[in-house]
Protein backbone atom coordinates (compact mmCIF):
# COMPACT_ATOMS: atom_id res chain seq x y z
CA UNK A 1 0.00 0.00 0.00
CA UNK A 2 2.50 2.40 0.97
CA UNK A 3 4.40 1.57 -2.61
CA UNK A 4 1.07 2.87 -4.03
CA UNK A 5 0.71 5.85 -2.36
CA UNK A 6 4.70 6.61 -3.19
CA UNK A 7 4.01 5.66 -6.72
CA UNK A 8 0.44 8.53 -7.08
CA UNK A 9 2.45 10.75 -5.17
CA UNK A 10 5.43 10.71 -7.98
CA UNK A 11 3.22 10.63 -10.50
CA UNK A 12 1.28 13.57 -9.73
CA UNK A 13 4.56 15.77 -8.83
CA UNK A 14 6.00 14.83 -11.97
CA UNK A 15 2.72 15.71 -13.72
CA UNK A 16 2.90 19.21 -11.86
CA UNK A 17 6.54 19.77 -12.82
CA UNK A 18 5.78 20.90 -16.21
CA UNK A 19 3.42 23.93 -15.16
CA UNK A 20 5.40 24.68 -12.58
CA UNK A 21 8.85 25.02 -14.45
CA UNK A 22 6.73 28.15 -16.63
CA UNK A 23 5.93 29.51 -13.86
CA UNK A 24 8.71 32.52 -13.18
CA UNK A 25 7.60 34.86 -11.00
CA UNK A 26 8.38 38.65 -11.68
CA UNK A 27 8.53 38.41 -15.64
CA UNK A 28 4.85 38.10 -16.88
CA UNK A 29 5.35 36.83 -20.49
CA UNK A 30 4.93 40.06 -22.95
CA UNK A 31 1.93 41.28 -24.44
CA UNK A 32 0.34 39.86 -27.73
CA UNK A 33 1.11 42.62 -30.18
CA UNK A 34 3.58 44.75 -27.79
CA UNK A 35 5.74 45.27 -31.13
CA UNK A 36 5.04 46.37 -34.92
CA UNK A 37 7.77 44.33 -37.05
CA UNK A 38 8.55 45.33 -40.91
CA UNK A 39 11.32 44.26 -43.70
CA UNK A 40 13.65 47.15 -45.14
CA UNK A 41 14.08 45.92 -48.06
CA UNK A 42 17.68 47.15 -50.06
CA UNK A 43 18.04 46.03 -53.47
CA UNK A 44 21.32 45.66 -55.26
CA UNK A 45 20.31 48.39 -57.74
CA UNK A 46 20.37 51.03 -54.65
CA UNK A 47 16.76 50.73 -54.36
CA UNK A 48 15.16 50.53 -50.81
CA UNK A 49 11.46 49.81 -49.75
CA UNK A 50 9.56 49.24 -46.20
CA UNK A 51 7.18 46.23 -46.65
CA UNK A 52 5.25 46.04 -43.79
CA UNK A 53 3.11 42.41 -45.78
CA UNK A 54 1.19 44.88 -47.61
CA UNK A 55 0.09 44.22 -51.56
CA UNK A 56 2.98 44.98 -54.72
CA UNK A 57 -0.31 46.48 -55.75
CA UNK A 58 -0.57 48.53 -52.72
CA UNK A 59 2.91 49.64 -52.98
CA UNK A 60 3.01 50.30 -56.26
CA UNK A 61 -0.31 52.97 -55.46
CA UNK A 62 1.73 54.52 -52.75
CA UNK A 63 2.97 57.38 -54.73
CA UNK A 64 -0.11 58.76 -56.52
CA UNK A 65 -1.61 59.07 -52.80
CA UNK A 66 -2.55 62.55 -51.88
CA UNK A 67 -0.07 64.02 -49.26
CA UNK A 68 -2.86 64.73 -46.58
CA UNK A 69 -4.33 61.65 -46.27
CA UNK A 70 -1.28 59.10 -46.00
CA UNK A 71 -0.69 57.01 -42.58
CA UNK A 72 2.22 57.35 -40.78
CA UNK A 73 3.24 53.73 -42.35
CA UNK A 74 2.81 54.89 -46.07
CA UNK A 75 4.71 58.26 -44.90
CA UNK A 76 7.79 56.26 -43.92
CA UNK A 77 7.62 54.06 -46.81
CA UNK A 78 7.44 57.20 -49.00
CA UNK A 79 10.15 58.69 -46.93
CA UNK A 80 12.72 55.36 -47.78
CA UNK A 81 11.78 55.18 -51.32
CA UNK A 82 13.37 58.81 -51.37
CA UNK A 83 16.53 57.96 -49.51
CA UNK A 84 17.38 55.29 -51.72
CA UNK A 85 19.83 53.78 -49.54
CA UNK A 86 19.61 51.44 -46.71
CA UNK A 87 22.18 53.10 -44.39
CA UNK A 88 20.09 56.42 -44.77
CA UNK A 89 17.05 54.02 -44.20
CA UNK A 90 18.24 52.21 -41.32
CA UNK A 91 19.19 56.14 -39.51
CA UNK A 92 16.20 57.21 -40.32
CA UNK A 93 14.02 54.12 -39.06
CA UNK A 94 16.22 54.02 -35.78
CA UNK A 95 15.33 58.04 -35.21
CA UNK A 96 11.26 56.98 -35.38
CA UNK A 97 12.02 53.92 -32.62
CA UNK A 98 12.68 51.06 -35.11
CA UNK A 99 15.37 48.41 -34.26
CA UNK A 100 17.26 45.90 -36.14
CA UNK A 101 16.75 42.45 -35.16
CA UNK A 102 18.51 40.70 -38.04
CA UNK A 103 19.27 40.13 -41.71
CA UNK A 104 19.11 37.91 -44.68
CA UNK A 105 19.89 38.16 -47.92
CA UNK A 106 18.16 36.76 -50.56
CA UNK A 107 18.72 36.59 -55.02
CA UNK A 108 16.10 35.85 -57.45
CA UNK A 109 16.44 35.32 -61.29
CA UNK A 110 13.53 35.31 -63.77
CA UNK A 111 14.16 34.66 -67.13
CA UNK A 112 12.41 33.73 -70.46
CA UNK A 113 13.34 31.23 -73.92
CA UNK A 114 16.83 31.35 -75.36
CA UNK A 115 16.80 35.16 -76.44
CA UNK A 116 14.63 36.37 -73.96
CA UNK A 117 14.50 38.95 -70.97
CA UNK A 118 16.33 37.16 -68.16
CA UNK A 119 17.18 39.52 -64.68
CA UNK A 120 18.83 38.78 -61.66
CA UNK A 121 18.88 40.98 -58.66
CA UNK A 122 19.71 40.55 -54.90
CA UNK A 123 18.63 42.25 -52.02
CA UNK A 124 19.03 42.43 -48.14
CA UNK A 125 16.63 42.45 -45.91
CA UNK A 126 16.55 44.04 -42.52
CA UNK A 127 14.12 42.73 -39.79
CA UNK A 128 12.75 45.99 -37.91
CA UNK A 129 10.58 46.24 -34.88
CA UNK A 130 9.64 48.60 -32.43
CA UNK A 131 7.31 48.87 -29.42
CA UNK A 132 3.51 49.87 -29.83
CA UNK A 133 2.67 53.02 -28.09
Amino acid sequence: MRFASQLLLSLAMAAAAPALAQQVPGSPPPASGQYEYVLLVAFDGGNAVLDYGQSRETQKNLDKRPPASATEQETEALTVRKLERAVPALNYLSSRGWECLGLSGRQQSSGSTSAGTFSIYSATEYLLRRRRP
